[in-house]
Formats: structure tokens, C-alpha cells, sequence
């Protein structure tokens, strides 16, 4: 077991951790094709598979994402057929998840995040599963939606989980909020409900232009087009699908993709808690 305080990973640590993550993705990939869904390498993990032909070295997790048809498919899929070293960690599953994206998560292992001690779930090593949903093209109204998403997501954070905040202040008022969200009589899962209504308010129009939602750089629009028909390329020992227009989308969120950031800039903070099991 590996305790860290904003440490970085070992180079041993960081190794073992891309080797299980590997073997998750194997698995997950495995699941989708063989039901015929659509899946990309997405964020660090494309940038990798097109940079590094696999892990950027410094990388601790990886990142698929779906167009939100399949990714629907591939929930229930994932929650009928995974193996049994796994859990399925998203929203529509657990009570107290907040997640509307998905984690595939390895049973008897730990990977300590923010949360972990607030809910009653166990989160071990893992993998993303990123929903795409449909959005205009103007951009005022795809702000709109990026502006509800993450007005319905603080509703359900709030009602799911009771944790301590960065002062006493926001604390105490974190509190008083999440016992007014769970004594109304509108409980989490409507909130739940609410936020993925948001999320697919488009869904009924074939737009030309999709977005995830849960992007952390904030509103991101994306040419449908731009995806598909995927491509395939090589991730370790793995062969994947990445979007069609990869260098487009790379440029789009990165920049200058290829360059290499500075050495001092080359890690992740390692989780307090990472525990391989028996892994």
C-alpha cells in the first residue's frame, strides 16, 4: 500500500497502476465490440495512443468516451455482463454516486479520490466511460446547456453526499443545503433523473456538433463528424478505436499536442490511498 499527501507516483507505482488500468480496458473493450459499440480513446488517453502509442508515461488513468446511445447501451451491458472483479460505479446504480459518467472499477483494489470517504461505495482502480451528448450548432444555446448541466450537477453532489468543505463557513452551509435536498420529499434519484434530462435535452435532434458535459476545461464543442467512422491504432499491446479526425480534436483541446510539456510538469498527484490488492 502506497500512502501520499500531493506525492508523485514511484516509477514503480505508476507502472503497475497503467498495467492494471490496461487489463480493465482489455475487459471493458472486449464487452463493447462484442455488442457492436461505438467507442474512442479520449483525452490523455487518445493523446497517448497517437503521441506514445500507448500510456503517456506520466498518466494514471484512461478515458473512453461514447456517443450517449451506446453509452446508455454500454451501462446496461456493463452492468449484466462484466466479470466479477468488477464493479460498475456510476449515478443510476449507486444511491450515494454522483457520477453521471461511468467507472469500471476493480473489486479488492483502492484508489483513494476526494470523496471516497463520504460514500459507501469502494472505488479501486479503474477506467472512464464519457458520455457524448448532442448540442446545436450555436454556441450561446450549447453554453446554455453546459451552464444547466453544471447548475443540475451541484443538486445532485449536494443531495448524495455530506462531506467537509475547504472552510468552516462553506462547510456549515454544504450542510444546511444537502439536509434541505434530503428532507424535501424530492429525493437523490430525481435529481439524478433531472441532470441527465439535461444532459440529453438535444438528444432527439441529429445535431451536427456533441459535447461531454463533464469536460473539467468547461464548454468543449466537437464535430460529430469528427469521430466517426473510427479509426484503429495501437495502445500498448491493444488495438483501439480513436476518432477519425484525432489531429483536429488533439489540436482542439491541447494545442500543440505533440510537444512535450517541461519534466517539472510530467506527473499526477498520486491518490492518499493506492492499494493493488492482490494485483
Amino acid at each position: 500500500m502506497a500512502r501520499s499527501e500531493f506525492k508523485k507516483y514511484t516509477d514503480e507505482e505508476i507502472k503497475h497502476l497503467q498495467e492494471i488500468e490496461l487489463m480493465i480496458l482489455k475487459d471493458v473493450v472486449k464487452l463493447l465490440e462484442k455488442h457492436n459499440l461505438k467507442y474512442y480513446m479520449y483525452g490523455g488517453s487518445l493523446l497517448g495512443t497517437i503521441r506514445h502509442n500507448g500510456f503517456i508515461p506520466w498518466d494514471d488513468d484512461i478515458d473512453i468516451t461514447l456517443f450517449r446511445e451506446d453509452f446508455d447501451k454500454a451501462l446496461e451491458i456493463l452492468n449484466n455482463e462484466l466479470p466479477d472483479k468488477y464493479d460498475l460505479i456510476q449515478m443510476n446504480y449507486i444511491d450515494d454516486c454522483f457520477g453521471p459518467f461511468a467507472k469500471v472499477s476493480l473489486k479488492g483494489t483502492t484508489f483513494w479520490r476526494w470523496y471516497t470517504s463520504y460514500v459507501n461505495y469502494e472505488l479501486g482502480i479503474n477506467i472512464d466511460l464519457f458520455p457524448l451528448d448532442n448540442i446545436p450548432k450555436s454556441d450561446f444555446l450549447g453554453k446554455l446547456h453546459h451552464y444547466g448541466y453544471v447548475f443540475g450537477y451541484q443538486f445532485v453532489i449536494n443531495s448524495c453526499i455530506k462531506m467537509d468543505m475547504y472552510s468552516s463557513f462553506r462547510t456549515k452551509l454544504h450542510h444546511v443545503v444537502y439536509d434541505i435536498l434530503n428532507f424535501i420529499p424530492v429525493n437523490k434519484r430525481i435529481w439524478k433523473k433531472l441532470l441527465t434530462k439535461e444532459m440529453t435535452f438535444f438528444s432527439y435532434r441529429d445535431t451536427e456538433r456533441v459535447t461531454d458535459c463533464f469536460n473539467l476545461a468547461g464548454y468543449m464543442a466537437y464535430q460529430r463528424d469528427d469521430f466517426e467512422p473510427a479509426i484503429m491504432a495501437k495502445f500498448e499491446d491493444l488495438e483501439v478505436k480513436i476518432p477519425k479526425n484525432y489531429d483536429k480534436l488533439l489540436t482542439q483541446i491541447y494545442g500543440d499536442y505533440m510537444k512535450i510539456p517541461p519534466k517539472e510538469d510530467r506527473y499526477n498527484a498520486a491518490p492518499e490511498i493506492l492499494d493493488f490488492g492482490e494485483y
